[in-house]
């Protein structure tokens, strides 16, 4: 069976690097791989068109260059992707959407074995992450249960029961999000980042460590001295628009100055 690299960083308590991609190109997975920068890689299958052979080409890609994978998964049919992503090789899912308890306890089962020890609901397919064999076997059972599981905190009814939500045995990390919850719940700025913080206190006391998500650097140093460990930096289709936007933004203004010419 395939190492999961991200599996062996959180068994370790090291801090992780991630960046997010849109596009489902095994050259965009390449690429990250080859800055050798990064620790893992996640898809946003949440957000994009996708088909079930992109999700093995990623994982191939991936594994060129050791890069840890996972897929961020919308609500309604996060249980088959899920089921899917693993045996396409996939290292960890973040599951979308959770609001209550239950969510989380269905959302960690889809991602660990059907056994009487494990009580998951992922049984024996001879998927990519099985092959040559069919699956079911001592080693499979133990690469599937490693299977890193992350949680999106962003609705209103989230917020009912948190600690309830938070203390799902299997949860490797909670990932906030402002935006849904902002529509989610008609709150102020300034209300939601009481909110935000108040996620953090149930993180730490539920042992269960917060994922940030940064477009920049600007507050990378505070929050790495906060105690902050896990990040997810940048998406691919904001980096190319912005890096496009700047290039052609200063070639217009060049084409648009005049230069004398040395005869």
């Amino acid at each position: 069976m395939r190492q999961n690299p991200l599996r062996e960083r959180f068994a370790d308590g090291r801090p992780t690097i991630a960046t997010r991609v849109m596009l489902p190109d095994p050259a965009i997975t390449e690429a990250v791989g080859q800055t050798g920068v990064f620790d893992y890689v996640e898809f946003l299958a949440e957000y994009n068109a996708f088909t079930l052979h992109d999700l093995d080409n990623i994982g191939r890609a991936a594994e060129l260059y050791g890069l840890g994978t996972m897929v961020k998964l919308d609500y309604e049919h996060s249980r088959y992707l899920a089921q899917r992503a693993v045996g396409s090789g996939f290292g960890g899912v973040l599951f979308a959407d959770m609001r209550t308890r239950e969510d989380v306890v269905r959302a960690v089962a889809s991602v660990r074995p059907d056994t009487p020890g494990h009580g998951g609901a992922y049984g024996a397919a001879a998927r990519r992450n099985a092959r040559p064999d069919y699956g079911g076997g001592a080693a499979y059972i133990t690469s599937v249960a490693e299977t890193v599981v992350g949680v999106m905190v962003e609705k209103r009814e989230s917020f009912d029961d948190l600690d309830a939500l938070l203390s799902v045995p299997g949860i490797d990390f909670v990932q906030w999000g402002p935006t849904d919850f902002r529509m989610s719940s008609g709150r102020t700025t300034t209300e939601i980042d009481a909110v935000r913080s108040e996620l953090f206190d149930a993180c730490a006391r539920n042992g269960v460590p917060a994922r940030i998500e940064l477009a920049d650097l600007d507050e990378f140093s505070d929050l790495c001295a906060r105690g902050f460990r896990h990040f997810s930096l940048g998406i691919d289709i904001e980096l190319l628009f912005h890096s496009w936007k700047r290039l052609g933004t200063e070639a217009r203004a060049l084409l648009r100055t005049p230069k004398e010419v040395t005869p």
